[in-house]
């Protein structure tokens, strides 16, 4: 009886010990929020942590119909921290909002999926910019954690003049 006890006691600290650290380690559905979330905020130095060196933005498309994008591929880093400074420069108000719809895990490496959806009013314009898509997010595990080390969206440009 005594030895059924102390077993039970052993099991039940093991699983609690051991959902304990897992439900306090981050997972790649936790960097995306981050991610996010420091878009929002403006800030840059907790933006970048969320993202691996080295990493890719895809830019399938211009975000505006009157610029094609330079190029489809952009390192991630330098990406982000040149577009939130300009997008909050040239905007009086910018939302951004991501559900997060499917994650999968494999390994090292997952996938995220989002629904996007941004609102935003550039100055001067009377009327906000709405939009709606999808983001797929490749992750890394590295020693520090999840790391983003690709984004892509099937974002459709947008018109520039104020209708």
């Amino acid at each position: 009886m005594k030895v059924s006890l102390i077993l039970r006691v052993i099991a039940i600290t093991i699983a609690l010990t051991c959902g304990a650290s897992t439900a306090a380690a981050a997972g790649p559905d936790d960097t995306v929020r981050a991610f996010n979330a420091a878009f929002m905020a403006g800030d840059k130095d907790a933006l970048v942590a969320t993202l691996a060196e080295g990493g890719a933005q895809f830019t399938l498309r211009s975000q505006h119909e009157e610029m094609p994008p330079e190029k489809v591929q952009s390192e991630i880093s330098e990406y982000w921290t040149v577009i939130a400074p300009v997008l909050f420069a040239s905007t009086s108000s910018y939302q951004r909002e991501a559900e997060i719809v499917d994650t999968r895990i494999n390994g090292d490496i997952a996938t995220v999926w989002t629904k996007t959806s941004t609102v935003s009013t550039r100055i001067g314009a009377t009327k906000p910019d709405r939009n709606a898509f999808t983001e797929v997010y490749l992750l890394i595990r590295t020693p520090e954690g999840w790391k983003i080390a690709a984004i892509a969206d099937n974002r459709q440009a947008t018109a520039l003049a104020d209708g």
